[in-house]
């Protein structure tokens, strides 16, 4: 009996670990849109936008191969960043994170249902997926506004809602602590600006997914100084560049304006997962 209450303990402590010992995924879809999987396999996509995407890979075109998702992110209302949005959230019944006015004028509208939306604001921090992986709402700098032409409603005054930038609330930025401790900082659209830093002392991002096209972000040269003397993470990846012309800056001009750095810059192509253990890529 003592044998076997022996086996029994060690199987519930192992177990555990080994699901902790799970890589957590990071596979950028082109332009904002990311998708995390953590390491109990919990699965957030940030910024929908990918039927109208160009630079999305053909595959990931077809909402149903996005797979599985247990929650949406949004950092801003701009058509770029949502137009994906409710048939991914029906699709799949996941619930839409995004900052107070956007999520609530959702409901107002009624394009969701009082339960499928989480409303918050910059500076809060919640666990819609359990014990385990916490969300971070964090500042941008960048604008907002309700396309209610991708929504799919028509407004009153539909052809001036969007430049009226009225509906959306702020631009927001997320953290994202994962299981493991693993911690991803996705910027959403900004430009750089000095209370990066804070975020740095506050949550120590390992990963951060960072803006460089240019034109309506910050470039790569404003990205590497966020990058390497405000946010200081152990790796990057440069999203939202690429997709249009206009944001037509490269993830060479960033490694170049990098320098001479510890932070490993990762270019990678849209549709490319990469894995991390502990803090470090998997090669």
């Amino acid at each position: 009996m003592i044998i076997r209450w022996l086996v029994l303990t060690l199987l519930l402590v192992i177990a555990p670990l080994r699901a902790a010992a799970q890589p957590v995924e990071v596979l950028w879809l082109g332009h904002s849109t990311t998708r995390l999987t953590s390491v109990s396999g919990k699965v957030i996509l940030i910024d929908p936008f990918l039927t109208r995407n160009p630079v999305t890979p053909p595959e990931y075109r077809d909402l149903n191969a996005v797979g599985d998702v247990d929650l949406i992110l949004v950092t801003h209302g701009h058509q770029d960043h949502v137009s994906d949005l409710l048939e991914l959230s029906r699709l799949t019944g996941a619930k839409i994170l995004a900052n107070y006015e956007f999520a609530r004028n959702l409901v107002a509208l009624g394009l969701v249902d009082e339960n499928s939306v989480i409303s918050m604001n910059k500076g809060g921090a919640v666990e819609p997926l359990g014990r385990g992986v916490k969300i971070h709402m964090v500042h941008a700098d960048h604008s907002s506004s309700l396309d209610y032409n991708i929504l799919g409603i028509r407004s009153p005054d539909a052809n001036a809602s969007v430049r009226q930038g009225g509906g959306a609330g702020v631009p927001v930025g997320f953290v994202i602590e994962m299981e493991n401790g693993f911690t991803i900082y996705h910027t959403g659209d900004t430009a750089v600006f000095g209370d990066m830093a804070l975020i740095r002392e506050l949550y120590a991002p390992d990963l951060a997914l960072v803006c460089i096209g240019g034109f309506f972000t910050m470039g790569p040269t404003e990205a590497a100084y966020a990058v390497r003397e405000l946010i200081k993470p152990k790796a990057v990846i440069p999203i939202h560049y690429g997709t249009f012309p206009v944001l037509n800056r490269t993830p060479a001009e960033m490694k170049d304006a990098l320098g001479d750095t510890d932070i490993e810059m990762l270019d990678v192509v849209p549709g490319q997962a990469i894995l991390f253990e502990g803090s470090s890529p998997v090669r």
